[in-house]
């Protein structure tokens, strides 16, 4: 009995013995397990959350590239395009959103690069193509002209006239695809009367007999060499512009004023007006203040407006455009500063006889207040001397010149309707075949009826030589 009781307590001590070492490390097994399980939790929340943003970014490389690339290359032609932003907002000011902003602009940068190597070598090509093509248009014109003085038949006469407006139409095209290319006017002038330089533009478009131009002048005021062909080819295609958007039996109005800093020529059409975007349009191109690209000018390319904005930042002037005109269509206002006007001496550079007349007295008094007047507009008078009268013997050319009468007032000529010059035209035209029927007939069968031809090498040679060409 008494040693089982030993027995038993002995087994009871060694399990006492084996629970106290068992415990701790049961306890210490459950917090590794409970430790690998929370780490297995979190590295799996970790691989998830890692899975998401790879798939959020590779989103959003794939929105760069399929949508936002396509986006800012239609926008840099087109700049009504808007370039979408993330499709992420959350990634807004993180790292990928930099790294992105970062290859849309060296996108953006290379890109317009590109555009403006390619544009430059188009623009290069055109300006050869239209120089040549202009020097041949003054060519024919040159032919056209010497047909008109060859020839007698009104058939004929007829013909050259509707091949001459023709090839101004043509020219005048030419001349604007070449100033938007970078070439120059490709015509030199002299001092030219505003309203010759208006009336000059008028005949290089379709329907002239539309186009009614006033002047309000005061002065004779002209336009300096240099700018009179700018100012010329501006004109020309304002006036196209507004005969081609106005109906057919519509007038364009265009009138003369003379202004403190300057002069304006005002063109008023009853067409159809421009919308709000169209007037912004035609006043960016015509600023002369930003880039012309040829792609910018559309399908058909409309180069007039960016003729005229070369031109304007080349030479000086400005031009505008606004609505409505007094008739709803479009106001046109080109404005010649006091710098490239001057003052000619209608004696020695007179008007043409189709330029419009100003409104002002054939003869004006040499008053102070009239040369006062003179000196408050800026504008440099340039008048050549009246030779003086040879002395006579009885007394020294300014005696001479003091005894003779004075020369009568210069006469202002009547305006004429495009009837009465066509008559006027007619009418010498049978006088001068009428004298040279008659001549031939004085001078026999063996004489030509026609005189020769300016451009033929005879001619050529015979006024080389110091005979008179007819």
């Amino acid at each position: 009995m008494t040693d089982l009781t030993v027995a038993l307590t002995a087994s009871l001590g060694l399990s006492s013995l084996v629970a106290a070492v068992l415990v701790p490390l049961l306890v210490r097994a459950r917090r590794h397990a409970a430790r690998a399980r929370s780490e297995r939790d979190a590295a799996a929340e970790e691989i998830t959350r890692l899975t998401a943003r790879v798939t959020a970014l590779t989103e959003e490389t794939r929105h760069l590239v399929a949508g936002r690339l396509p986006a800012l290359t239609s926008h840099l032609r087109h700049s009504h395009v808007p370039v979408p932003g993330l499709a992420d907002p959350a990634l807004l000011g993180s790292e990928t959103d930099r790294d992105h902003r970062a290859v849309l602009d060296l996108v953006s940068r290379a890109v317009l690069a590109e555009r403006h190597r390619v544009d430059e070598a188009a623009q290069a090509t055109v300006r050869g193509t239209t120089t040549v093509m202009q020097a041949k248009s003054y060519q024919l014109q040159d032919l056209i002209n010497a047909m008109q003085h060859r020839y007698d038949d009104p058939r004929i006469i007829a013909d050259t006239v509707a091949l001459s407006r023709l090839n101004e139409q043509i020219l005048r095209r030419i001349q604007a695809t070449g100033v938007v290319c970078g070439a120059t006017a490709g015509l030199t002038r002299a001092d030219s009367h505003l309203g010759d330089i208006v009336v000059g533009a008028q005949s290089r478009i379709v329907g002239p007999e539309r186009v009614r131009v006033t002047s309000r002048l005061t002065d004779p005021i002209g336009v300096v060499a240099r700018a009179a062909e700018p100012v010329a080819i501006a004109v020309a295609e304002l006036l196209a512009n507004a005969v081609h958007h106005s109906h057919g039996t519509l007038e364009v109005d265009v009138s003369l004023h003379q202004s403190d800093s300057g002069a304006v020529i005002v063109i008023d059409d009853a067409g159809v007006g421009m919308h709000q975007e169209e007037i912004d349009y035609a006043t960016r191109m015509m600023s002369g203040q930003h880039p012309v690209l040829l792609t910018e000018l559309g399908d058909p390319p409309r180069a007039g407006f960016a003729a005229i904005g070369r031109l304007v930042r080349q030479f000086g002037f400005g031009v505008s455009v606004d609505k409505p005109a007094p008739y709803g269509g479009v106001r046109a206002i080109v404005h010649i500063p006091g710098r490239l006007l001057t003052i000619l001496d209608e004696t020695t550079t007179p008007m043409s006889v189709v330029a419009p007349l100003p409104p002002r007295a054939a003869a004006r008094p040499a008053d102070p207040a009239h040369a006062q007047r003179d000196a408050d507009t800026g504008l440099p008078r340039r008048r050549r001397r009246a030779p003086q009268p040879p002395e006579s013997p009885g007394g020294s050319a300014r005696e001479t010149a003091e005894a003779a009468p004075p020369p009568p007032a210069p006469r202002t000529p009547a305006p004429r309707s495009p009837e009465q010059t066509g008559a006027v035209w007619g009418s010498f035209q049978r006088g001068t075949a009428s004298g040279r029927a008659a001549g031939a007939r004085r001078s026999g069968p063996q004489d030509t009826p026609h005189p020769p031809h300016p451009l033929d090498p005879q001619n050529a040679q015979d006024r080389q030589e110091g005979n008179p060409s007819s």
